[in-house]
């Protein structure tokens, strides 16, 4: 994939200079002297490593290396087919200092049709905080950029396993603006078999967790803010997963009658012209089990939030795939996320095979 990315990067059509730095870890010989013949006297620099540094490392690394005041970071498996991708995110950076670039999944078999909407559910979600918040908090590092101002201040990559999520969330208490870029795009490669998908999942639970639990305070410091509704939609948008486990909780331990004020109330600011519709759902679903009716009304409510905003950010929603994801796809991710929370709260383990920081 990188010689790709390198060819789709080298042909942009920018009105300001630009530079491509390229960090690799224990190179294949052979591409990389290939590579770095192809680009010599142009505006390609490499840097190679025949050791394993780690990608926070590499990172850091090239920050230091990097002369410009907007960097823009992408990973090498990404494919970019808009030669006016660098042109648009430097606009957007004239006006915020943290970017987060929308990102669709190549479609090329059934997993990616379902990995496919968690790329909608995180574009909603960091639309929602956009909109809503005015900042960030988490990137998705596969296509993401800052000004060199904010990297500087926010003290650059930290060690950890998500250290896109880290950066995002801690520029978050810095009050830098946020922009969530949509008029273009990267296209990302969903994992190959269930099996990838599991190890990668995992790590990214596992990641998370262990964050969260470093960074209680912080949360807690936030949780005091006044961005509480936003940052529930947004991670009602992100796992939806949470759904089937919600409505067990609900029908189980909350009296019927007060289920659905009790959710219209969390997100009831930013969709309140639906309340009246759902009073009148309300009506006609009195007579279902309590999980079958609690199912549907967050499940309706789901719908509301991210079909809507999908659209605008110009994702394609087949219902069939759709209805795959959210029935089978996301209760097997949210399965994953309480594995990962047991792995690290109840086992404390926090090592992830194969991966170095």
């Amino acid at each position: 994939m990188l010689p790709s990315l390198l060819s789709q990067l080298s042909r942009q059509k920018t009105s300001f200079p630009y530079e491509i730095i390229v960090m690799i870890d224990e190179p294949a010989d052979k591409i990389i002297s290939t590579l770095i013949e192809e680009y010599r006297g142009r505006n390609v620099r490499f840097d190679v490593s025949h050791v394993r540094r780690g990608k926070v490392s590499a990172l850091n690394t090239a920050i230091g290396l990097a002369r410009g005041d907007v960097l823009v970071f992408l990973d090498n498996d990404v494919e970019i087919r808009d030669e006016f991708f660098l042109e648009k995110i430097n606009r957007w950076m004239e006006k915020f200092d943290i970017a987060e670039i929308k990102k669709k999944i190549h479609i090329d078999s059934f997993l990616s049709r379902l990995v496919y909407y968690d790329y909608v559910s995180f574009g909603v979600a960091s639309y929602i905080f956009e909109k809503h918040v005015k900042r960030c908090a988490g990137l998705n590092g596969a296509a993401m950029a800052l000004t060199r101002k904010a990297i500087k201040d926010l003290g650059g990559f930290k060690n950890c396993i998500l250290e896109d999520m880290d950066i995002g969330f801690r520029s978050y208490f810095t009050g830098y603006p946020f922009k969530y870029i949509f008029d273009t795009e990267v296209i990302v490669y969903s994992p190959h078999s269930i099996r990838e998908w599991l190890n990668q999942r995992m790590r990214w639970s596992v990641g998370a967790w262990l964050w969260i639990r470093e960074h209680l305070f912080h949360f807690a410091y936030a949780g005091n803010r006044h961005n509480v509704e936003e940052s529930l939609a947004a991670l009602f948008a992100m796992f939806p997963g949470s759904i089937f486990f919600a409505s067990m909780f609900f029908a189980s331990d909350t009296p019927l009658v007060k289920t659905l004020p009790f959710v219209l109330s969390l997100f009831g600011g930013l969709i309140a012209p639906v309340i009246p519709i759902m009073t009148i759902f309300e009506m006609f679903t009195s007579l279902l089990p309590p999980f079958i009716f609690v199912f549907l009304v967050l499940l309706v409510l789901y719908s509301l939030l991210v079909l809507p905003i999908s659209v605008k950010l110009g994702f394609q929603v087949h219902l069939v795939n759709f209805l795959l994801y959210l029935f089978v796809y996301s209760p097997l991710w949210f399965s994953v996320l309480i594995a990962a929370f047991i792995r690290v709260f109840i086992f404390q383990k926090k090592d992830i095979s194969g991966w170095k920081i």
